[in-house]
């Protein structure tokens, strides 16, 4: 029963890490989208200069 519950355990906690990679790299994609959003906002604002 011990170890059932170690395995499970330990399931949880890759699963969660595994969650935590993902949602970092949603952050990160979401950073370089924004960054680039905003490039295009500099380049559109220097055209009405």
């Amino acid at each position: 029963m011990a170890h059932n519950d170690t395995q499970h355990i330990a399931e949880i906690t890759s699963n969660e890490k595994n969650e935590q990679q993902a949602t970092q790299q949603q952050l990160a994609d979401a950073n370089k989208k924004i960054a680039d959003l905003k490039l295009q906002i500099a380049w559109l604002e220097r055209s009405y200069e």
